[in-house]
């Protein structure tokens, strides 16, 4: 392996500690040394930083990383539109967003993935415009592939929070027949899901459903 690919793997490596720990200063005197030794070629460091700031919420930071690596002529990938989504959305703006999602539904290069559906409809939730949320859920579901769980755990969650516990029923069922072992966290999703929704007797069936099939206790659903 070249020196050069090393170091860069490990200002890379670095960067992901400083950012886990939530350290901006360092995060951002490294990212600064990184464009010196010519390391910023890719998107990975920017998508680092940015969710950096998004955890910092400094969103005009995240814009400024987007209109650095526009200017660099260095390609968004999936995941930088993704944390760009969740900029705008936090911004309270969904036009905004949605000319993100526009751009990134025209780019060649770009499919856009279930994670980019969830982002948009818990924004949309929370902005209240429920009818949208709810088509980015349709679009979300189309997006599933192979044997992944995460996203009718995220399916589960935002139809409960949109009040929507037919869904929540409907989705758990697909899950079910899609994979006969469900974890812990799934009957998290879902019980949490008919809690918000207002579906208590419902929850409560499936706490006892639970109980004899549990992998271990999760005082967590207990405690729903």
């Amino acid at each position: 392996v070249p020196d050069t690919l090393k170091d860069m793997r490990l200002y890379g490596a670095l960067l992901n500690a400083y950012v886990g720990a939530k350290i901006r200063d360092k995060a951002e005197t490294l990212m600064e040394q990184m464009r010196n030794k010519g390391y910023c070629i890719t998107p990975l460091p920017y998508n680092v930083m940015m969710t950096l700031y998004m955890k910092l919420d400094e969103l005009d930071e995240v814009e400024e990383l987007v209109s650095e690596m526009k200017q660099k002529k260095i390609s968004l990938d999936s995941y930088s539109y993704n944390i760009w989504l969740s900029a705008r959305g936090s911004q309270g703006s969904p036009e905004s967003m949605e000319q993100v999602f526009r751009e990134m539904d025209l780019d060649p290069r770009i499919i856009p993935n279930w994670t980019t559906f969830s982002t948009m409809a818990s924004m949309y939730a929370k902005l209240g415009q429920l009818e949208k949320a709810e088509q980015c859920l349709r679009n979300l579901e189309t997006r599933i592939t192979n044997r992944d769980r995460m996203p009718y755990h995220y399916l589960l969650s935002l139809y409960g929070s949109l009040g929507n516990r037919g869904e929540v029923y409907r989705v758990w069922n697909i899950y079910k027949s899609v994979f006969p072992n469900i974890p812990n966290w799934g009957y998290h999703s879902v019980i949490s899901s008919l809690v918000r929704s207002g579906d208590i007797e419902g929850a409560e069936k499936l706490y006892e459903e639970w109980l004899p099939v549990k992998s271990s206790f999760d005082p967590k659903i207990g405690n729903l």
